[in-house]
């Protein structure tokens, strides 16, 4: 299983980070690796989503189950899809009105090894800067979004 977590500060407010993280049909715009993303039902603090990643020029289709607290927390976990086990956390702390701390983890692993050994590098890569493409996300839409 391979896994990777980051804290980083980020010059927004957590509740406005925490959003962006929640628009994940804006995903394409933004996370190469992500083709197609839909959010496929919401209630009260949980909604299912489907992405469509590109990992080593290949596209898989996953779904996931998200469950959420407004502006604190996100949980992610595999509905179905390549891998055998997906679980992420997002959470955001604010430090003043326009500072928050926001910490991602991921842990995956894909459920072939053939898949394994083709698409994990493209895939660590893309949760290595995960963080980074949410925060510079949040600078893109600074004048409409961060404050």
């Amino acid at each position: 299983m391979r896994s990777f977590e980051e804290t980083r500060e980020i010059a927004c407010a957590a509740g406005t980070m925490f959003n962006i993280v929640m628009d994940i049909e804006a995903y394409p715009a933004f996370l190469p690796w992500v083709t197609d993303a839909t959010v496929l039902s919401r209630k009260a603090g949980e909604l299912s989503a489907e992405l469509v990643a590109d990992l080593a020029g290949s596209r898989h289709s996953f779904q996931t189950v998200d469950r959420f607290v407004a502006n604190k927390l996100i949980e992610v976990r595999l509905l179905e899809g390549p891998f055998r086990f997906l679980e992420s956390v997002w959470t955001f702390e604010p430090l003043d009105e326009a500072l928050c701390r926001v910490h991602f983890s991921i842990e995956f692993e894909f459920r072939s090894m053939l898949l394994d050994i083709v698409a994990s590098p493209v895939f660590s890569t893309a949760c290595k800067s995960m963080v980074k493409s949410f925060e510079q996300r949040a600078l893109d839409l600074k004048g409409q979004a961060c404050t």
